[in-house]
């Protein structure tokens, strides 16, 4: 095989882990294949068990995500790399930008004072509405006179509506001059002439009487719009208002800024956060001095995907923990302390930038020449494309040379090389017959195209299009409105066609509304709206029936209990109780299993018509996949009904259908996918951009600050024009996304008849114009010469069956694991593995507060595999675990408080921190020490010991001791454990009672490892008691606890928490703390 034509800057980013890179990776040019190789070749490398922990990847999306980390995962165990760098790569981040932010706040946020328990919303309509009641005052940032000046020109409302709907980043400071005065004499100078004498001297009145009131009162004044089409006197008006819009700008954007900020303040009151908050947050956390240094110091390496759609200030989160701990300010604003060699890499395609709205194309430019030119990052760019085959990489080349030319804001166009093995390929320019009556709407003539192009399509068949399936087969359209006509059109002559689109939402879903729904009834069995919508939607049970059953009470909708008599309503409540009480001790996955069959709601999704739903039960599986995901992490069933209500309203993840249809979507959700055949239809169809909302924050090229519109007449022409050249290049950019997703088979529907405008010409915003190929355009020949029929090809179709071949083989050549076995045999020995039980939960768990009952912190795109949120009492402790097991207690007492005074910053209660620690310094030094057992003679001390000994051939107690003394002369131990539960001392007995079992399981398998004397202790930090348990305790413990089954301590522990309520941590805190 031929060597790549980028092999060389393949390499380099592959394999020099001592520098950063800005790769610019064309479509299909295999970047995700590059940054496997990159995290794989650091597991390799001799500095391995140090970088990884602390490698951070971020992609677009979750999905991106899951599939670079299992990629990297599978390359590193058939590399047989040792296990324990297997466990270091565990620890790197793989995810979303929002998700590590989320995590950077989570482990420093204390230092911004943020609360601790804080939850990720979507909708915030409703605290919004709450804060603008609140907000009595706003323009704080303003002097009182341009405060009051400025309310004279636009509403407060305006001005809180652009603050909740723009992103302003910065503070500008307030211009020191007032209101800027303003010469109106150039308007009323104006002499009209002909046509304009009937619109100029009634808008010079209008204007006089404006200046009049604007000069001589104090009422409200917006500023008049020039409804004249005259160019000078237009421009005239125009030049009068420019100071008074500019200030009017600058005004604005301040007040924005101020009331932004204090609804992210408000917000946080109410212990909400967006995901612009996340991003925001981190980044003031990078201004923090402390906070910064102490991110800094672990040494993040940072690779990021799909650079092209990263906003500046996700970028600045990301620049700034790859600096030197030393580094100070914002290297974005200084030249001072890069990000260090190695530490930052970038991936990226300027082509692909399709998403304005929520990147910044012109920052990404900016940044990109930045690190290169300074030496920070070498530029390395992917161009042999893996996808595209000759013919479709030939006329990309050709086309969008012209297209994309690097000129007047567009980006410079990358010439694609292809493959060694590339086939064939092919482009078909199919011309659409127009024969229609021209006085048909546009709808009508789109569904007569959509006709055209199924009927072919049908005609063709899967040979000529060079697919394996319809599942392989695209349609791609810039308007997710233009896709059901597509669909209706393949229905008629008997094939499938599945919409995805960008704006659907997972409730959307009825497989996944409907398991959501009833999930949380079986969490609240007394939530009887939810019931009666349960029983309404999922059930079928008709509105009738349902208020014949409840008769004016709605707390008859219950499934705690039995319900008597008959009917459907009382038959369903009573299956659903039935169904309540059959989970209350099953894990996770099977209680969501358990539901699904009762309830038998797959079979109820396979009954909705298909026309109307797609795949219904498919999300159905994708949920239950993720609900063992979500039991394996250690999820409640409470906290994952919780995730998927949270997660409602959240964008679906494109996902390829699961049957015969070919997929109908829109070309910025096939970003980043493939198929072996792509259409795209409506070439000529006038694509309407530009549309928006006001007011709203117009971002510019040259421009430090937004412009604002607060409707459409305060947008200027240089600044239309602007924002119609930054619109037209975006679809160009699409179309390169739309024309390089097909493997085998382009093909382009060529309609220029369909939608000729009142002129005879194809409408200026249309595909067949950013394309350049229409009648005289530069383009026109190359898309005269292509096919316009398509062919089979035998090269095609032999790599396909080879590599159809190659799996089935794969699959059949697999080797047994073992021979096959019968239903009893499985059995029989269905009880026989070996158990591992946990000491640290055989004591009680902590009940917490109802105000910060467990939280749950979410992230957008699907990920439904958040972090919980500590509460307090668990950061504290975490923090204790993390700090106490630092201290040399062999040493001199006195070099402790240097390690305390290191650690107190971290802590989230800086003053408990203070006075337990000081506690312990005086309990060490007093006659009672624990360590006096062990100050005679020589001995050993082990933080953080761990355990694990087999009980029997069917169970194993597992455990880390917090603090093990070992005295060799005696042959003894003593090990204690840390409690922080803030206990009264006059109660301390309630301590001892609570942590008997866990206590005795330790004491147990020490004694019975060693065959030595152990003494076993807890230390509670809140009282300095130091509670010794004596032999005849632990040993009668221990016997009560090992004639347990296994399956019976959960119970076991339930009945101690009803003898002995007290608040205490979370069973697995230990475990969290000593894993550092």
């Amino acid at each position: 095989m031929n060597e790549l034509a980028d092999q060389t800057s393949r390499k380099r980013f592959v394999s020099e882990l001592d520098r950063n890179f800005s790769v610019i990776a064309s479509a299909g040019s295999g970047k995700t294949t590059a940054i496997t190789e990159r995290v794989v070749q650091i597991a390799k490398s001799s500095c391995a068990r140090d970088w990884l922990p602390h490698l951070v990847i971020v992609t677009y999306t979750n999905r991106a995500a899951d599939e670079l980390q299992q990629r990297a995962r599978q390359q590193i165990l058939e590399a047989s790399l040792s296990l324990d760098l297997l466990a270091a790569f565990n620890y790197a981040f793989f995810g979303t930008i929002h998700s590590f932010c989320l995590k950077l706040l989570t482990r420093y946020g204390h230092y911004l004072g943020l609360p601790t328990n804080l939850d990720t919303i979507m909708d915030d309509q409703n605290l919004w509405d709450e804060f603008v009641q609140r907000q009595t005052t706003i323009g704080r940032s303003l002097s009182e006179e341009d405060r009051t000046a400025l309310l004279r020109f636009v509403q407060a409302r305006q001005l809180m509506e652009l603050a909740r709907g723009g992103d302003f980043d910065s503070h500008p400071t307030p211009q020191e001059n007032r209101c800027p005065e303003a010469s109106f004499s150039e308007v009323y100078s104006f002499v009209a002439r002909g046509s304009t004498l009937r619109t100029i001297p009634r808008l010079q009145e209008e204007l006089r009487r404006w200046e009049q009131r604007w000069r001589e009162t104090k009422e409200f004044v917006p500023l008049p719009i020039c409804t004249s089409q005259a160019r000078e006197f237009s421009q005239s008006w125009r030049e009068a208002f420019r100071p008074l819009r500019e200030w009017i700008n600058v005004c604005a954007t301040c007040v924005a800024a101020e009331v932004q900020q204090d609804y992210r303040e408000f917000r946080l009151e109410q212990g909400a956060i967006n995901y612009r908050d996340q991003v925001a947050l981190a980044v003031e956390l990078m201004r923090h001095p402390e906070a910064a240094r102490r991110i800094r110091e672990k040494n993040y390496r940072v690779i990021l995907d799909e650079a092209q759609d990263t906003e500046p200030s996700q970028f600045s989160v990301l620049l700034e923990i790859a600096r030197p701990p030393s580094a100070t300010e914002v290297w974005m604003e200084h030249d001072k302390d890069p990000p260090r060699a190695g530490h930052f890499c970038m991936v990226g395609d300027f082509q692909q930038s399709i998403y304005r709205d929520r990147a910044d194309l012109h920052r990404y430019r900016q940044l990109h020449e930045r690190l290169t030119k300074n030496g920070v990052a070498d530029e390395v760019k992917f161009s042999v494309t893996f996808r595209l085959d000759r013919a479709q990489l030939e006329l990309v080349n050709q086309t969008f040379r012209e297209i994309l030319n690097n000129l007047g804001g567009q980006v410079a166009f990358v010439e694609l090389n292809p493959r060694p093995d590339v086939l064939p390929g092919q482009v078909i320019r199919l011309d659409l017959a127009a024969d229609f009556d021209s006085a048909l709407s546009e709808e009508r003539r789109a569904a007569l195209e959509a006709r055209q192009l199924a009927g072919w399509l049908r005609s063709s068949g899967l040979k000529k299009l060079r697919a394996d399936s319809w599942r392989q087969v695209a349609i791609l359209s810039p308007r997710k409105a233009w896709l059901p006509v597509l669909r209706d059109a393949l229905r008629d002559v008997d094939l499938r066609g599945h919409i995805q689109s960008e704006s659907d939402r997972n409730g959307e879903s009825p497989g996944y509304a409907w398991l959501t729904a009833l999930l949380t009834i079986m969490t609240d069995p007394r939530a009887g709206y939810e019931i009666v919508g349960v029983l309404r939607d999922v059930f079928g049970i008709s509105d009738d029936a349902l208020a014949r059953f409840a008769q004016g009470e709605g707390t008859r909708f219950q499934i705690a209990e039995g319900t008597p008599g008959g009917g459907d309503v009382v038959e369903t409540l009573n299956l659903l109780m039935r169904t309540y009480g059959a989970i209350a001790w099953q894990s996770l996955f099977t209680a969501v299993r358990e539901i699904v069959r009762a309830t038998r709601l797959r079979e109820r999704l396979h009954a909705l018509p298909t026309e109307d739903f797609d795949e219904p039960a498919a999300e159905l599986d994708a949920l239950l996949a993720v609900a063992a995901a979500a039991e394996a992490s250690g999820m409640t069933l409470a906290e994952f009904a919780e995730d998927l209500r949270a997660n409602f309203d959240t964008t679906r993840e494109v996902r390829p259908s699961s049957e015969e249809a070919i997929q109908l979507i829109t070309a910025h959700k096939a970003k980043g996918l493939e198929w072996q055949v792509v259409i795209v239809p409506f070439l000529s169809r006038w694509v309407r951009t530009g549309l928006s909302r006001y007011p709203r924050a117009i971002k510019t090229i040259e421009g430090s600050l937004p412009q604002i519109a607060f409707d459409k007449t305060d947008l200027l022409p240089e600044l239309r024009s602007e924002i119609k050249d930054s619109d037209r290049q975006e679809m160009e950019r699409l179309l390169y996304v739309a024309l390089t997703r097909a493997k085998h088979t382009l093909v382009l529907a060529f309609d220029r008849a369909f939608f000729l405008n009142a002129r005879g010409e194809v409408p200026a915003d249309s595909q067949i114009k950013w394309l350049r190929c229409d009648t005289g355009d530069c383009n026109e020949k190359t898309f005269a010469a292509l096919l316009t029929e398509a062919r089979e090809c035998p090269s095609t179709a032999a790599y396909q069956e080879n590599s159809s071949a190659k799996i089935d083989m794969e699959k059949i050549t697999e080797p047994a694991l073992s021979p096959p076995v019968s239903l009893e045999s499985v059995q029989k020995y269905a009880a026989n593995f070996i158990r591992t039980l946990n000491p640290s939960g055989l004591s009680i768990e902590e009940e917490l507060p109802a105000e910060t009952g467990a939280e749950v912190w979410m992230e957008a795109n699907g990920a439904l595999r958040p972090p919980a949120v500590v509460n307090p009492a668990t950061r504290y402790g975490l923090w204790w675990h993390d700090f106490i097991q630092r201290i040399p207690w062999s040493a001199d007492a006195n070099s402790w408080d240097q390690i305390f005074e290191a650690n107190r910053p971290l802590s989230p209660d800086m003053a408990r921190s203070t006075r337990e620690w000081r506690l312990l310094r005086d309990y060490v030094s007093s006659a009672s020490d624990f360590r006096r057992r062990f100050m005679d003679r020589q001995f050993f001390v082990h933080p953080e010991m761990p355990f694990y000994w087999r009980l029997d051939k069917n169970t194993c107690l597992e455990g880390i001791v917090d603090l093990a003394f070992f005295d060799p002369a005696a042959r003894k131990w003593l090990i204690l454990d840390w409690k922080t539960n803030r206990v009264p001392l006059n109660k301390i007995d309630i301590l001892r009672t609570q942590y008997r079992p866990q206590i005795a399981a330790y004491w147990k398998a020490v004694s019975e490892m060693t065959g030595m004397e152990v003494e076993a202790a807890i230390y509670s930090t809140p009282t300095a008691a130091f509670i010794l348990y004596e032999p005849e305790e632990l040993a009668p413990e221990w016997e009560r606890l090992r004639t347990l089954p296994p399956e019976q301590l959960t119970a076991a522990v339930a009945l101690d928490r009803k003898e002995a309520p007290v608040q205490l941590e979370f069973a697995a805190l230990s475990n969290h703390a000593r894993r550092g």
